[in-house]
């Protein structure tokens, strides 16, 4: 009798963790609409998350340019719809669903820089 208190004691605990940890948030969640640059450069870009594994940059006085993209952990990794042989790994860091902070790929800086652009931060 004993051992089936165990038994059942050990099986809530085992079933009420696996529900838990379901509900985490992580980088891997769903970027979904339109997040606009806030730093460095208030509204010089735009990533509108179409879908799950569409992405399209906007850019102020330019075309747009249409992404093929998936998170894993802290990394999002981008190919251009117009040549999928081309990808890009960066890092991403995704506050919460309004607000993330991305490797910068958009400004270029010159190797005498004291102070290079590392990450732009967007907001929904």
């Amino acid at each position: 009798m004993r051992t089936f208190k165990i038994i059942g004691i050990l099986l809530i605990i085992g079933i009420s963790s696996s529900c838990n940890s379901d509900d985490d948030i992580s980088n891997e969640q769903v970027l979904n609409g339109i997040y606009t640059e806030s730093l460095p450069y208030a509204g010089t870009h735009q990533l509108h998350f179409v879908d799950d594994n569409t992405l399209i940059l906007k850019a102020r006085n330019s075309t747009d340019e249409e992404f093929a993209y998936q998170i894993n952990e802290n990394i999002i990794t981008l190919k251009p719809i117009r040549d999928l042989s081309q990808a890009w790994d960066l890092e991403i860091n995704i506050s919460n669903s309004s607000t993330f902070d991305i490797q910068n790929i958009f400004y270029v800086s010159i190797p005498e820089d004291d102070n290079p652009i590392e990450f732009v931060t967007f907001k929904k």
